[in-house]
């Protein structure tokens, strides 16, 4: 039988072991406390910046834009418009259709989701972007797999997606005007909705870009227009 012994001792005190819990537990409850007094020091902007409703001022790249905070769908770019500090490379908001009202809070696009009431527009200082039109007879209809199609409110479709997908990938496009409306249209995966997305080259450097459910592309002319419009009535130099 192989003798058994005990391990030796480690020589530390057993006071000294409790003094180090003690004071991670200390350092512990100090860090909670920090953290409680920051929340409630905090929680009153909070809730100010929720319910703030006014105009605020925020600039695009070199465009300047005065609207209801409301329309503004990130908290970190409102909160920056609120405090006289919105200089943005790219601005997000959202909006109702077609009454083009804010997106309530607790509503669907809260959630990060999209419905054909619901319009996501997007604001980006990005100067010598190529329009999807410049793109429509190089790209997109080299990639497009069969013919024309006609689409809903006079638009023509190019179809992007494999075989087996056909409504997954597509580019529609008014083939009335020249450089006039163009969106393609995609849906991430079985049981969403397709989700159109729509790019204007404005001037110095600013592209408007739009999200809307592919339900509502018959209305593709009134949409274009009024976002537009909409957009035109927030600018402030």
């Amino acid at each position: 039988m192989i003798p058994m012994s005990l391990p030796v001792a480690s020589g530390v005190k057993p006071r000294r072991f409790t003094a180090l819990v003690l004071a991670i537990v200390l350092l512990s409850a100090a860090y909670i406390a920090e953290r409680a007094a920051y929340w409630t020091r905090n929680w009153n902007s909070f809730e100010a910046f929720a319910s703030v409703t006014g105009p605020v001022s925020i600039k695009v790249g070199q465009a300047g834009f005065n609207l209801p905070a409301e329309y503004i769908a990130m908290r970190s770019q409102r909160m920056e418009a609120q405090t006289g500090e919105g200089n943005l490379k790219a601005l997000k908001l959202s909006m109702t259709w077609p009454d083009l009202q804010p997106v309530q809070s607790g509503s669907t696009l809260a959630r990060y989701g999209l419905n054909d009431q619901v319009l996501v527009v997007e604001l980006e200082f990005n100067p010598g972007r190529e329009s999807m039109r410049a793109r429509l007879d190089p790209f997109y209809r080299r990639l497009a797999r069969g013919g024309e199609l006609s689409g809903p409110g006079g638009l023509k479709i190019l179809r992007l997606s494999a075989r087996g997908a056909a409504g997954r990938d597509l580019i529609a496009y008014d083939p009335e005007k020249p450089g006039g409306f163009i969106a393609r249209c995609r849906r991430a995966g079985s049981g969403r909705d397709a989700i159109c997305h729509r790019a204007i080259v404005m001037s110095s450097g600013l592209e408007l870009r739009y999200r809307f459910n592919q339900d509502l592309l018959q209305d593709w002319r009134q949409i274009d227009s009024a976002i537009i419009e909409k957009i035109m009535t927030f600018r402030s130099g």
